[in-house]
């Protein structure tokens, strides 16, 4: 892409100015254009005036301030605009308008310059924060060449949105880096020799009766021949826990497609953490990053770009941990129901369940082996003994009363493996002031209402029994 066509301040004016009728239902006027473009040149208010015909007392008293306090509201997501500032944010807009251009163009079978684009991309109508993870994955995949990256954190916190986006980016950057780039979004009930086949399809590599490991191998060998992103959206969708051998075919597939040395590279998105699922050796280049919620600035300024504002909103954030999928929820249904006003919401002390949560939770509860017996018990525990009083349960009282609960000698050992897997998949949350302090245990509120609610009935169905014994640790 022509990197002089997106830097033209008149260009970038007009994106502005779309962006300024959208969000404050007016355009820019002469006098604001000219302060927006001296600020590009770096030049000062005395300057602009002399140039556009203005006085400097009218452009940097009455222009400027209320200039900046729009932008700010319109492009800063949640950075104030000011003069100083103005050209870098005018920069990152651009970038962001052309990278929504290209992703526009994106379709099956399509070009995005000598890149052969594969698969649905996902359209992204919203995107706040993550500039951290952005960058730093770019990173690992651009300069320190790792080969798999595996994004993973609770449902609607965002995996799909920063998977798109960092490929977005990558070929804004350089369109030509990959000659493949695949988007594989995995269906429900699907496998991963399905996966596989679908992959090998792209390459019209002939295959018969070959095996899965067979096929494992011609994928790994197209990954050498050519540069391939490849990404696999929702690989939680095939993961089976309690099947060993379906543990072996995850274990041989990541370790076939990121062992040997290529300059491709894998994505992949899971609410299940992988190294659940595969035992994967340090020595593999692959980065395992776990998506938490927004920063407190991004979540804030989605709130009020959805209407919301006031102090509550901070309470809202909180409750939600910052989960962008479930603010949206909650900011329409606040907008739907209680006419805008945060404070009416509050005071009918209710916790909405967002429904990409409660698919998830479904799905935790729903499928055999996904939680064992000690993980759910755990969980319906910290649900029923958390209250407004007592936040959270300190782990040697969880462990006590989980014994007095069940008349069952615990093993300690399994009750911390339990624990650290609950708190991977964001299903917990570990709560300690300093390092020398025990570790007290809470639910997201979202998650504990939906265990008490139990609105399918999964939470208290038992698939085996409880069956630990007392170690000496």
């Amino acid at each position: 892409m022509d990197s002089n066509k997106i830097f033209d301040i008149e260009k970038i004016l007009e994106i502005l100015d779309e962006q300024v009728l959208q969000k404050a239902g007016r355009t820019l006027n002469p006098a604001e254009k000219a302060v927006i473009k001296g600020s590009w040149d770096s030049k000062e208010y005395k300057e602009i005036a002399s140039d556009y015909g203005y006085s400097v007392y009218y452009l940097q008293q009455e222009v400027g301030p209320p200039l900046w306090a729009m932008l700010s509201k319109v492009i800063g997501n949640g950075i104030h605009v000011k003069k100083i500032t103005l050209k870098n944010i005018l920069i990152k807009v651009a970038k962001e308008y052309y990278v929504k251009l290209e992703a526009s163009k994106v379709n099956n079978d399509s070009l995005v310059g000598k890149t052969k684009i594969y698969g649905e991309f996902p359209k992204i109508s919203f995107f706040y924060g993550r500039e951290k993870d952005i960058n730093y994955l770019k990173k690992q995949i651009n300069i320190f060449k790792k080969r798999c990256i595996a994004i993973t954190g609770v449902g609607g916190v965002g995996k799909t949105l920063v998977a798109a986006k960092l490929v977005e980016e990558i070929l804004l950057e350089n369109s030509n880096v990959y000659d493949y780039v695949v988007w594989k979004k995995v269906e429900r009930n699907s496998s991963i020799e399905h996966v596989v086949t679908e992959l090998i399809n792209i390459f019209d590599l002939k295959i018969d009766k070959e095996n899965l490991q067979k096929r494992i191998s011609l994928l790994s060998q197209q990954l050498s021949l050519h540069r391939c992103l490849l990404v696999i959206d929702g690989f939680d969708k095939l993961i089976q826990i309690k099947d060993y051998e379906e543990k072996l075919e995850y274990e041989d597939f990541l370790i076939g497609l990121t062992q040997k040395v290529h300059q491709s590279c894998l994505i992949i998105t899971s609410q299940v953490p992988l190294e659940e699922v595969a035992c994967i050796s340090t020595d593999l280049p692959v980065v395992f990053v776990r998506l938490e919620g927004l920063d407190e600035n991004s979540a804030i300024q989605m709130l009020h770009d959805k209407g919301l504002s006031g102090e509550q909103c901070k309470n809202i954030i909180e409750i939600y941990r910052r989960n962008p999928s479930a603010l949206e929820v909650v900011a329409d249904r606040i907008n739907r129901f209680f006419g805008g006003s945060v404070q009416r919401f509050f005071d009918y002390r209710t916790t909405i369940i967002e429904p990409r949560i409660q698919v998830m939770l479904n799905r935790q509860f729903g499928t055999p082996g996904l939680l064992s017996s000690l993980q759910r018990e755990i969980m319906i525990y910290l649900a029923e003994s958390t209250s407004e009083k007592l936040i959270s349960i300190p782990f040697l009282k969880l462990i006590n009363d989980l014994k007095e609960r069940f008349s069952l000698e615990l093993s300690i050992s399994e009750v911390i493996t339990a624990m650290d897997i609950l708190e991977q998949r964001s299903l917990v949350e570990g709560n300690r002031k300093s390092s020398k302090q025990e570790v007290s245990y809470s639910l997201p509120p979202v998650i504990k209402k939906y265990i008490l609610a139990d609105p399918l009935g999964l939470v208290y169905k038992r698939f085996d029994r409880i069956q630990t014994r007392e170690i000496a640790l």
